[in-house]
């Protein structure tokens, strides 16, 4: 009998319900960040949530792979997809706190129009005419929901979740290049580590003392994360780019869904048409994929 491993569609499903789940649990864990980042620092919350990460995921390395696993031949690797998974949450949770939640995850929905001219620079995978065209159309969706002529637009929430959207591109290859040799609770803890080392810097300066409500939140919010970022770096394992970046979209309605639910912002027309024409740009780069069936 065929066991998992030998069977590639079985691989993608799995890696697809990860996908899926990770999806929810960083729509919530926006849902989230957008509430307590009324009155508290980004940084202080993700110093609690790295706080909480690391000693689990050393947990997680020890239980899988024993000490040896936190061995590594590519530490040179780890701190550059570190970084990229820095900025990238640092950006986006900028954005999320300035921005409607549908505004920011639209925009962060162009991602994978990065991580087409990531590819061609990084990994020589040229994009073909089709892609050429849809990358033109994903930014002319940008600006849909970005509005320049709009005078109430945020700048600088728009501009963190564009430079954002570059970096999650970034993080994606890395963990792809990666995930090869590399296993995911590795990945994590180097991740969090770097969080948690450039959170604690800064907390003397930026600590607000929570309640006990919402340090409980702040707690909440460090196992969301650490799920999400577990069942995401799984679903690049498992599954190709493309499947994982289609699947992502589904951020969409849930950040819709909470925006409506928790903060009453409902998108506008324009906004929709914008996301409309991120998404199908993007879908087209992803099923357009050179060697997508590999």
């Amino acid at each position: 009998m065929a066991g998992l491993q030998a069977r590639p569609d079985n691989r993608y499903w799995r890696g697809a319900l990860y996908t899926l789940l990770a999806c929810l649990l960083f729509s919530t864990q926006d849902a989230l960040i957008k509430w307590l980042s009324d009155d508290y620092t980004l940084l202080q919350l993700l110093l609690i949530r790295s706080a909480l990460s690391v000693p689990l995921m050393l947990l997680a390395v020890r239980a899988r792979h024993g000490w040896q696993g936190l061995i590594t031949t590519k530490p040179a690797a780890h701190i550059l997809r570190a970084f990229f998974n820095l900025i990238a949450f640092l950006s986006y949770y900028f954005a999320i706190s300035r921005m409607p939640l549908v505004d920011a995850v639209s925009i962060l929905a162009s991602y994978p129009i990065f991580l087409t001219l990531l590819s061609g620079l990084v990994l020589a995978e040229h994009p073909n005419g089709r892609q050429i065209l849809a990358v033109i159309t994903g930014f002319i969706g940008v600006i849909f929901i970005v509005q320049p002529g709009n005078s109430e637009v945020d700048w600088l929430g728009a501009g963190a979740a564009l430079f954002g959207s570059l970096m999650f591109a970034a993080l994606a290859i890395q963990t792809r290049r990666m995930s090869v040799s590399e296993s995911t609770e590795l990945m994590l803890l180097t991740g969090s580590s770097l969080i948690l080392l450039v959170s604690a810097l800064a907390a003397p300066f930026l600590w607000i003392q929570p309640s006990a409500n919402e340090f409980a939140l702040m707690l909440l919010l460090g196992l969301i994360g650490l799920g999400g970022q577990y069942f995401l770096t799984n679903g690049f394992k498992y599954a190709p780019v493309y499947v994982v970046g289609a699947l992502e979209y589904s951020t969409l309605g849930w950040a819709a869904f909470y925006g409506w639910v928790i903060f009453h912002d409902l998108p506008t027309a324009t906004v929709i048409a914008g996301a409309l024409l991120v998404v199908g740009s993007g879908l087209v780069v992803l099923v357009s994929e050179p060697g997508k069936q590999n």
